[in-house]
């Protein structure tokens, strides 16, 4: 090993070294983002430098948030990101929306805003398009939710085999539909309003209801169509 090789791993080990000393004695709300990107990356990449790795993800999916909530595949297309540290970023964005949701089933879910605020939770991170389904008990607790379709598959024609399915199993008394626009507005496009129409139209005729769809946009706006006075007789 040359002497310039050894000198550049000790400098990244003292590095490493006084980037998890200052942690410990801190915690980590004093770290940048980038900064606090590049701690992760040790986890994956234990010898390299990870600063300019960190730089170069937040640069290509604009934030910290953008590089938890890219999937495996996205991530990998990144120069410097191998396998290992794809599935680690992917698991820690997965594993914070798995702890963000974790209590919805011990809510009540009476009001529009409760219900939109659990649709939020739900798909304010994602980067596809995603439409899910909630059911809910008389007493306006979540019984069920499950993803209708997602990404190169989403369809704003919901399968409406599923959703009664859902409904069935659940043993639910009602139903919301919600959907993301991860780059767009929160407001419904013509084929969003013809699918909710012909959702409330099959449910109602096998006695159930459809109380809602909302539509969650870019930086987490929200949308109920059941609040829009254009829309509300579809719910009724």
């Amino acid at each position: 090993m040359s002497s310039s090789n050894a000198d550049s791993k000790n400098l990244h080990a003292g590095h490493r070294k006084r980037v998890k000393s200052s942690v410990v004695e801190h915690g980590f709300s004093h770290l940048e983002d980038y900064r606090l990107l590049e701690l992760i990356l040790y986890y994956s990449i234990p010898r390299n430098d990870t600063n300019e790795l960190a730089h170069r993800l937040i640069g290509e999916f604009g934030s910290l948030n953008g590089v938890f909530s890219a999937d495996i595949k996205q991530l990998q297309h990144v120069q410097g990101v191998g396998e290992n540290t794809a599935i680690l970023l992917s698991a820690i964005g997965e594993a914070h929306k798995k702890a963000d949701t974790s209590s919805v089933k011990r809510r009540f879910y009476k009001s529009k805003d409760a219900i939109c605020e659990l649709a939020v939770s739900f798909l304010k991170n994602e980067n596809k398009e995603k439409a899910m389904l909630f059911c809910f008990s008389g007493d306006y607790r979540l019984k069920k939710h499950i993803v209708l379709c997602e990404g190169d598959e989403f369809s704003a024609n919901f399968e409406t085999r599923k959703i009664v399915a859902c409904i069935m199993e659940s043993d639910s008394s009602f139903a919301v539909i919600a959907h993301n626009h991860p780059v767009g507005e929160a407001s419904p496009s013509g084929s969003d309003i013809d699918a909710t129409r012909a959702v409330c139209v099959m449910l109602r005729n096998l006695g159930y209801a459809l109380v809602d769809h909302v539509i969650v946009g870019k930086d987490s706006a929200v949308y109920s169509m059941r609040s829009d006075p254009r829309f509300k007789q579809l719910f009724m």
